[in-house]
């Protein structure tokens, strides 16, 4: 697959890693994920927990993407490429409130 396809996936993870509501759950199991000679000052371990979603939105979006590549007799890379957005715009719906909430300046 082409990179400069993937650049709107990445686009679209980062908005969800610094957005979504889940980055409060992530935010809040630190002491399971984070290192311990690391500094536990919040604005890291925040910066870490939406780096965490971001990773995990782009892996699960992929995941039907990997599936049609795998199991399509003649797989396109445009198709996959499209698969790995909306996968990837599919689990950055819960964000958009709080997007648009940022967006407003409220």
């Amino acid at each position: 697959m082409d990179r400069d396809a993937l650049v709107p996936v990445m686009a679209v993870a980062m908005v969800n890693g610094i957005f979504s509501p889940w980055v409060l759950m992530v935010f809040l199991f630190y002491p399971v994920w984070y290192p311990g000679w690391a500094p536990p000052l919040s604005q890291i371990v925040y910066m870490a927990s939406s780096l965490i979603l971001s990773t995990m939105t782009i892996m699960l979006a992929g995941v039907p993407a990997a599936l049609y590549e795998r199991w399509s007799a003649h797989p396109r890379s445009i198709v996959v490429s499209s698969i790995w957005l909306a996968g990837t715009v599919l689990l950055t719906l819960p964000a958009l409130p709080n997007v648009m909430r940022a967006l407003s300046g409220g």
